[in-house]
Formats: structure tokens, sequence, C-alpha cells
């Protein structure tokens, strides 16, 4: 609305003549400068995307690792089983009641891994006294640093990853493509205001996708807490 309000303006202050005169060079370089903010613009929609779409597969496999430990702990014998078995039903309540709620707000989670470190040391500092044990052991190990890996690498992308100064260049970018839009006279005026408008509502448009994106936890395309839920429910049933 404000860039066609705009160049309505523009055009009750220039006639469509003078500008008609100036349309092979501010032709030629809108399509230049179109081209390569495209290709800019574009590419930081694909950049989010994959970024949003890596963050949805390492929220998954966190959650798997959650309960792939609980299972790996079975042979474990008590208390030892029951205290790594708590502290992961602990992580999981921590992760609906307090991480994501935090995350939906677009505030930065405070990493407190007590829980976790509290049971990685059961798990790492058991001396198996069988075969079964020790394998439990191997396979609850790998487990855990898959846990703290996917844990990391959801906080790093829960991080804004477009900076100011790209935001910068690409609103830059935008003004400086509906200005170049303005230069050029046409007879139709009103034809032109209409194609000032759909252009203006295509940035617009992958603008919010940017912004959507770029917060995988906050919007509305954001992660859901779903996968923790099901997990939360499903451990109650594990003997």
């Amino acid at each position: 609305m404000l860039a066609v309000l705009a160049h309505a303006v523009f055009q009750r202050r220039f006639r469509a003549d003078m500008l008609r005169r100036h349309n092979d060079v501010a032709g030629f370089l809108f399509s230049a400068v179109g081209v390569i903010y495209a290709v800019v613009l574009g590419f930081i929609v694909v950049v989010v995307w994959e970024k949003y779409d890596t963050t949805v597969s390492n929220v998954e496999t966190e959650v798997a690792a959650v309960a792939d430990l609980y299972r790996s702990v079975d042979a474990y014998p008590e208390p030892v089983r029951s205290q790594v078995r708590s502290e992961l039903s602990g992580y999981v309540d921590q992760m609906i009641r307090t991480e994501w709620p935090l995350m939906a707000q677009d505030v930065n989670v405070n990493p407190d891994v007590l829980l976790l470190e509290r049971m990685a040391h059961q798990v790492e500092t058991f001396v198996p006294k069988t075969a079964a044990e020790s394998n439990a052991q191997q396979e609850a190990i790998e487990q855990v640093v898959r846990l703290f890996d996917s844990r990391r690498e959801r906080l790093i992308h829960a991080a804004p990853s477009v900076p100011a100064v790209l935001w910068f260049a690409l609103v830059s970018g935008a003004v400086s493509m509906l200005a170049f839009a303005f230069l050029l006279g046409s007879e139709n005026r009103p034809a032109q205001l209409v194609m000032t408008a759909i252009l203006a509502a295509l940035i617009a448009i992958l603008f919010i996708v940017i912004d959507e994106f770029d917060g995988p936890f906050s919007g509305s395309v954001s992660i859901s807490d779903d996968g923790w839920v099901a997990l939360q429910q499903h451990l109650k049933q594990i003997p």
C-alpha cells in the first residue's frame, strides 16, 4: 500500500512522456538490479528453509535419543536404572514446561543441562558386571552423545541466522527495485500501479517467509512440542 501510494504521488509530479524518454536505460538497469536482487533474495529463502528443515530433523533426533536411551538402560541394575530414567523423564518435562515456551517467545534458553549431566555421569561411571550390562552401557553412551549433540544443534538453530546487516541489504534492495519501477514511464498509469503493487507484495511475502523460517520455534510455522508430549506419554507406559 505504501509503495502504490508513493508511486501515485510520484506519477502526479512527473509526466509519463518525460519518464518514457528514459525507459531504455531505466529498463536495462531495472533488469540487471532485479536479477541480482532476485538471486540474493532467493538464496536467503533457501538458506532459512534448509535451516528450518535441519532443525526439525535435530528435534526428532533429540526426542529419539531420549527414547532410545530410556530403553537402553533396561539392563542396568537398580537403583541406577531408576535414577537414569528419572533424570530423562525430568528432562522431557523440562522441554515441555520450560524450554519450548521460552523458544516460542524468542527468549534465549539458559542451557541448564544439570539433569543431563547427572544422567550422563551415572551412565558413564557405571561398572558393568555382566556382558549384558556392558553392551547396555555401550549403547547408552552412544545415545548420550547423540542426545547432547542434537540438543546443542537445536539451541544453535534457535537463534536467528539472518543478521541485521543482511536485513538492511534486503530492505535497501527492495527500495531500489521499487525506485526503478517508479522511473519507468507508461501510458496506462493505473496498470503501472498494479504492477508496482504486485512487485511490492511479492517482496513482502518473501520477507515474511524469511522471517518465519528464520525463527523455527516461533511464529505460524513453528516446530511444536508434539514429539516431546508423545514421548512423555510413551515413557509412562514403559515398565
